[in-house]
């Protein structure tokens, strides 16, 4: 029996015990960087396909607004590619789309992955083309023409704060006296600091040796060089004459994030439990007006299918876009929240990818580019909340034994296969190799996971680290197909190992109500913002469901040619597929090794893989086939 005089004693227990499990939890920055390609692609270097290219002349204008299409900058702008261009580091940000400064280099990785987390040292740069400052038509530039160089930049965003011996810096380059000088810079934070604000510079080039028509300029970073650190964002390059301190802001409207799913709970789900009561009711768009004046814009979209035809087309008309600096975002309902008056086909056949083209349209506008922009909405063969890049590392402090589950809902009976997770890689990666985790199950209970469904112990399966393309996660296939009934079930992990497991972790959609952590003191629900990326994958053999589900249409297998190989194989199969399908490579000991999509008929490089006894399995599209033996012999 509790005395009333320890009832605040208990209350106190009871807080610092919950504050206890939440601090179990813990985001980290990440080693490496999902959205990148590796060197085994054989990616050109991106000055040796411009070095034919003319100089570019005025004015100059880059926002990065390809973000959604392509991690790296544009080549006939830009020499270098090591930094990142995304839409999911920046916080509010002129226009969608920045160039992200890191301690990762091109292809994702640290440039040491062992320096101290205190040093910092040279990390990513950003080279202009040559440009013509020399001569404007039969006119040569001077300094009365008032030509400026300005752009926004942004620490941290929804990255980590650089610290002071970090810095972003502005190099100017001289052809004549073959030498860049610094022009600016900026200096990381003591003490840390939240700011999240994209700050204007404008910088006269007065200089008369800079006139020349291969004039240059480059940005230059300081940064811990062992991860996803000390993060710098740049938007909003803009280069041009007859400027000034004192000029109005730039007459554009744009879209300043990617629009929110056409799903009401999931960024991409399993075609065979799409249903139309799945379909959001609008959409969230962002869009700002970076003008000093009201401007009248017009809004629309468009869906297309897998063929590229229209299925649905949504009109906003035209309304008024107040000043961003004033207003902030645009608020019109026609605009901001557009109604999404249809419903994606149900049921669906196979793999759908629709494309929706959102359009702004206003006159004048000083940069067309960032008025389109690019959407995609997957039905593949798995769930998922994230948006398929990780901002940061979710982790657990207390290991062994842990366990990490998230949410979702089966509309209909399906099989889970796999799990899909984005590990990220670690300074303890042979130590996490040497010990691994086991898939779990669990049915929904009372404000959280249930009863265990599911665990394959008897696997201990292991990170795997993939590399060769964009947002490449591997498979982690279930020792055997688990037959689910509708219903809320938990899939996830448990640890075996004392060294935390880094998974990726979506910062930009948020799903904390559906992510739950064990550490040994019970389920508890998660306090970070954001999506864990765990995604089960569902739909086994056909012989495996229950009666009346509808699957795949089954397939007797697919041919492998040559086999054995030495570095190339081509995948047919029996049903002549040519749909894009889940790939998965599994070594003779059950490791995923290799995970993306193919599609049957091309030509798959195995190079990279030792010699060995592999198993090929391909799922997706109109067939599910068995899995076949691949030897690979040099």
């Amino acid at each position: 029996m509790t005395s009333y005089l320890n009832i605040p004693l208990l209350i106190a227990s009871l807080f610092f015990a919950n504050a206890h499990l939440k601090a179990q939890e813990q985001l980290v920055p990440l080693h490496a960087n999902n959205s990148l390609i590796s060197p085994s692609t054989g990616k050109p270097p991106v000055s040796a396909r411009t070095a034919s290219l003319p100089a570019l002349t005025l004015p100059f204008f880059e926002d990065f607004s390809y973000a959604p299409l392509s991690p790296y900058p544009r080549a006939d702008y830009w020499l270098d590619s090591n930094v990142f261009i995304n839409h999911t580091f920046p916080v509010a940000p002129p226009s969608i789309g920045v160039a992200t400064f890191d301690g990762l280099n091109k292809n994702g990785y640290p440039y040491n992955l062992y320096a101290s987390p205190t040093s910092s040292g040279p990390a990513d740069k950003l080279t202009s083309r040559p440009i013509n400052l020399l001569k404007n038509g039969p006119a040569y530039y001077a300094v009365s023409d008032s030509i400026y160089l300005s752009f926004y930049y942004q620490a941290r965003g929804r990255g980590s704060d650089p610290s002071p011996a970090d810095s972003l810096s502005l190099d100017f380059y001289k052809p004549r006296q073959k030498k860049w000088q610094t022009v600016w810079r900026a200096k990381g934070y003591s003490p840390a600091t939240a700011d999240s604000l994209f700050h204007l510079v404008m910088l006269p080039i007065k200089d008369t040796a800079c006139f020349d028509s291969l004039f240059q300029f480059r940005f230059r970073s300081r940064a811990t060089l062992s991860g996803s650190l000390d993060h710098w964002h740049v938007d909003y390059i803009r280069i041009d004459k007859n400027r000034s301190y004192a000029e109005a802001a730039i007459e554009d409207d744009a879209f300043q994030y990617m629009s929110t799913p056409y799903l009401k709970n999931y960024s991409t789900m399993p075609y065979r439990q799409y249903q139309p009561s799945e379909m959001a009711t609008s959409l969230n768009n962002y869009i700002r007006n970076n003008d000093v004046n009201t401007r009248n814009t017009s809004y629309q979209y468009t869906v297309f299918d897998n063929s590229g035809l229209p299925v649905n087309t949504y009109n906003g008309g035209n309304a008024n876009v107040l000043p961003y600096i004033t207003n902030g975002l645009h608020q019109v309902p026609q605009h901001a929240t557009p109604a999404i008056p249809f419903a994606f086909p149900s049921p669906m056949s196979g793999i759908n990818v629709f494309t929706i083209k959102h359009v702004i349209s206003t006159n004048p506008d000083a940069c067309r580019q960032n008025d389109t922009m690019w959407q995609t909405q997957r039905f593949t063969d798995y769930f998922a909340y994230d948006d398929g890049t990780a901002e940061q590392a979710y982790t657990l402090l207390s290991t062994t034994g842990s366990k990490y589950a998230i949410r979702y809902t089966l509309n209909v009976a399906d099989t889970i296969r796999a799990l899909r997770i984005y590990f990220d890689p670690t300074k303890d990666g042979p130590s996490i190799l040497n010990s691994g985790f086991d898939i779990m199950v669990w049915n929904s209970g009372p404000g959280g996971p249930g009863s265990l469904l599911y665990s394959d112990n008897n696997v201990n399966h292991h990170p795997v680290y993939l590399q060769g393309k964009y947002n490449l996660m591997p498979v982690y296939f279930l020792s055997s197909c688990l037959i689910l009934q509708p219903g809320t079930y938990y899939f996830g992990i448990r640890q075996n190992t004392n060294t935390g497991l880094n998974i990726g972790f979506d910062k930009n959609t948020n799903h904390s109500d559906a992510l739950f952590f064990d550490t040994g003191s019970g389920w508890t629900q998660s306090s970070l913002r954001g999506s864990l990326m765990i995604n089960p994958v569902m739909g086994c053999h056909q012989e495996l469901l229950p009666v009346g589900v509808e699957e795949h249409r089954a397939s007797s297998g697919m041919t492998l040619f040559p086999n054995p190989t030495q570095n190339n194989i081509v995948i047919t199969t029996d049903d002549a597929s040519s749909e894009p399908m889940l790939l998965s490579i599994v070594s003779a000991v059950g490791q995923t090794i290799y995970s993306s999509t193919y599609t049957p008929g091309e030509t798959l490089n195995v190079s990279h893989l030792p010699n060995g006894i592999y198993f090929i399995y391909l799922s997706g599209g109109k067939s599910i086939t068995n899995p076949q033996k691949l030897l690979i012999a040099r």
